[in-house]
């Protein structure tokens, strides 16, 4: 009788072993942060969550190849569902949920906290944002410590664009165009990794503003 309930316990326990949940191709965080930075927000919502955060319930369907099914914002009272689609769609698929090895339909949901702050137009800023040591330590910074080895392209181009809070902190960094996409991630974390920026200035005081920084890389 020991012998048969030890046995039911592997079982049991090989069953449940063998059930696979679905997860984004990259980083969970990542998926997030992309997720966020791409989900277009109309002014309207800005304006009435200005200086707060948007808490978002996303709910999605993980089909068995990986792709998401009709992605749906719970209690969808700001009418987002729509831009969440079309965000949705410029992100990479997810490995599907395994049971038993067999890819099936699964179901996630997740929250999306996005905060919106108030950015000052280009043209009403009286000092751009800039890097404390100067652009050009800045550009060396990135190209030093950019593992660009299994590259075979010899003139890398990207175009990253992120903002430089009031704080001198860089945020909601992403890469708009690269000629070597598998670079991406690695750009990203070292602009993350950056010194904190001189803030843009407007009347005196340190105001958000966007920056975009274009990137070249000539490899030997």
């Amino acid at each position: 009788m020991r012998a048969l309930f030890i046995l039911l316990i592997l079982i049991s326990f090989n069953t449940q072993a063998q059930i696979v949940e679905a997860t984004p191709t990259i980083p969970t965080n990542e998926y997030l942060d992309l997720l966020a930075e791409n989900l277009i927000i109309p002014d309207s919502v800005k304006q009435k969550f200005l200086n707060q955060d948007l808490n978002l319930t996303i709910l999605l369907t993980i089909t068995k190849n990986g792709t998401v099914f009709n992605p749906k914002i719970q209690n969808d009272s700001l009418q987002l569902e729509s831009n969440l689609k079309k965000a949705i769609e410029t992100l990479p698929k997810w490995n599907p949920k395994t049971e038993d090895g067999n890819p099936v339909v699964s179901r996630k949901a997740f929250k999306l906290i996005i905060p919106i702050h108030h950015t000052i137009a280009k043209e009403a800023i009286t000092m751009p944002s800039s890097p404390k040591e100067g652009m050009q330590k800045a550009m060396e910074y990135i190209v030093t410590k950019l593992d660009v080895r299994s590259v075979y392209k010899g003139d890398i181009k990207l175009k990253v664009e992120f903002y430089v809070e009031e704080d001198g902190s860089l945020t909601n960094i992403r890469v708009l165009n690269s000629d070597v996409p598998s670079l991406n991630n690695e750009v990203i974390q070292l602009i993350e990794s950056m010194p904190k920026w001189n803030p843009a200035v407007q009347d005196g005081v340190p105001v958000r503003s966007k920056f975009t920084m274009p990137i070249r890389i000539v490899k030997q």
